[in-house]
């Protein structure tokens, strides 16, 4: 069965997370991803052995020292029949390797390149270094992610650099598209930084047209937005965004009927009165009561599962979100892909590479002799 990126061969310089999942999700979609490490040491994530697994299969692993010159000019021999590049360093090193846009647009015009980094290419930060809790933080994210008593939270995972791996991933495509038009690639410049602000838009819309600062996120000032504690000491999570006829049910449901047919606006203007109402009334009753009293009603809610629960959960199973890669000993268990594509669903065959598993195969491939392959073993320009 054909993929949607059938025939489309990626280089991926990238480390850790974001480029790695980024190019796990094209992997999934069909390209050819190869995975360019550095011998002895691979990719940073490989001494975090379950990121690592969950966000690099599909692909190859080609272990080269792109400091030496022989390991830049096979890297450069691939470019030219390569379709995207993506890495994942600070500004300015790949210039320092040989292995820019610039240098490679000359080889392949063609050539699609996607730069991962804190701050982009350009602008008084991109030198700087960063990891995910910065840029949530400079892009406002962590300052709007706080308790009911004002205090800032740290999400539980890694917001920023998820979206700036979907974010690139959507970019390379765009990219792609583009090219079947004009027939030359492109850069794609990703900033980390512009991925999380990018997230913004409900929360900062009223600032961007009004002036007006936002205290905090818009669904806390309403009553039935929320995790609340039931009275065996777990929780039941209510989901009502704005919808009338949704509070109405609730309202049945916890024995409120006074405050049905208030709208979304009297109850946003009502909260410091209804919250405590609300709680005390989840409080009323265990967790398991509150699932089967809302069981059928048109009120969105849900208990609050530990992981196990949430990937045993009959609908996660059923859309395949958990799936087995490999073979024997490699065999593993892993997330699946969220893209349920009709005619040309993601493929999941090749478990994460060992380091260097694939290099003389690819070198062979790029036109290398066995004997030059040796002899850059033996200079330590790949492994």
């Amino acid at each position: 069965m054909t993929t949607p990126l059938d025939g489309i061969r990626i280089l991926d310089l990238s480390q850790l997370y974001p480029g790695p999942l980024c190019t796990m999700i094209l992997a999934d979609l069909g390209a050819e991803v190869i995975k360019v490490e550095p011998p002895g040491t691979g990719d940073h994530a490989r001494a975090f052995r379950f990121l690592f697994n969950q966000i690099n299969r599909n692909k190859k692993s080609l272990a080269l020292n792109l400091k030496h010159p022989k390991a830049q000019e096979a890297f450069r021999r691939l470019a030219a029949t390569a379709d995207v590049v993506v890495e994942g360093f600070r500004p300015g090193t790949t210039s320092r390797l040989g292995v820019d846009y610039q240098t490679l647009r000359e080889i392949n015009p063609r050539i699609i390149y996607c730069s991962i980094s804190g701050f982009g290419q350009d602008g008084p930060y991109r030198d700087r270094p960063g990891h995910d809790i910065n840029y949530m933080a400079m892009g406002g994210v962590l300052g709007l992610t706080r308790d009911r008593e004002g205090k800032p939270v740290v999400l539980g995972f890694e917001v920023a650099d998820i979206v700036s791996a979907l974010n690139s991933a959507i970019g390379i495509l765009a990219a792609l598209q583009a090219r079947e038009r004009t027939g030359e690639g492109q850069m794609v410049d990703i900033s980390m930084l512009d991925c999380v602000v990018s997230l913004l838009s409900n929360s900062l819309g009223p600032y961007l047209e009004t002036g007006e600062l936002p205290t905090m996120n818009p669904l806390h000032a309403t009553p039935h937005y929320g995790i609340f504690e039931t009275s065996d000491g777990k929780y039941l999570v209510i989901g009502i965004a704005h919808e009338d006829w949704f509070w109405d049910e609730l309202c049945e449901v916890l024995g409120m009927e006074d405050a049905k047919g208030l709208n979304v606006a009297q109850r946003i203007v009502e909260c410091e009165r209804l919250l405590p109402r609300v709680r005390e009334a989840v409080r009323s009753r265990t967790l398991g009561e509150w699932l089967e009293l809302m069981a059928g009603k048109d009120i969105p809610h849900c208990d609050l599962p530990g992981i196990a629960e949430a990937l045993d959960d009959p609908q996660v199973r059923h859309r395949r979100m958990v799936i087995e890669v490999g073979e024997g000993e490699r065999r593993m268990r892993q997330l699946g892909s969220p893209y349920k594509l009709s005619s040309t669903p993601p493929r999941f065959e090749l478990p994460p590479p060992k380091l260097g598993e694939h290099t003389e195969e690819l070198l062979l491939e790029a036109g290398y002799s066995r004997e030059e392959i040796n002899s850059m073993r033996e200079e330590k320009a790949v492994l």
